[in-house]
């Protein structure tokens, strides 16, 4: 009986703690556009769609052309359905350093007082404002019956 028991228990708490929710368990709807800015488009670009109803964003990157598709769950599978406050933010590259030279080397020279040997913080490439929630100003609408191709023009 005791052993019966043991099994029944184990069982509750298996099922109770089991794997959480299946990946994709919240409906997606396939979600793309291109990003442009004075009608070029931006390569390279993070792309982040926000739904704050559900807790849920959806990210994508500009190809060449400017072209995104976002991902929720799995590569490439969309946006939940809704309202979304949108991100766009665009880092440059930092500029590489020149190598600093061997201590023993007859061409080191030491940094200069007060120099820093910090590489310099990533700069963004479009207006800071399109990197945050609450000064983007951009939003776009999910729908469940599509197409949901958003296209943004920056400034």
């Amino acid at each position: 009986m005791r052993d019966l028991l043991l099994v029944a228990v184990l069982g509750i708490v298996a099922v109770g703690c089991g794997s959480p929710a299946k990946k994709g368990s919240e409906p997606v709807y396939p979600v793309s556009g291109v990003i442009t800015r004075g009608g070029r488009p931006v390569a390279g670009a993070d792309v982040t769609f926000y739904n704050a109803e559900k807790n849920r964003s959806a990210f994508g990157r500009t190809n060449d052309q400017g072209a995104y598709k976002l991902t929720t769950f799995s590569s490439n599978d969309g946006a939940v359905e809704g309202s979304h406050v949108v991100t766009i933010l665009k880092l440059a590259v930092a500029a590489e350093r020149a190598p600093v030279a061997d201590l023993e080397s007859e061409a080191y020279m030491p940094p200069s007082f007060g120099e820093s040997t910090e590489p310099a913080a990533p700069k963004s490439e479009l207006p800071e404002r399109y990197a945050g929630q609450g000064t983007s100003g951009l939003t776009a609408t999910i729908r469940t019956d599509g197409p949901n191709e958003i296209n943004f023009d920056l400034e």
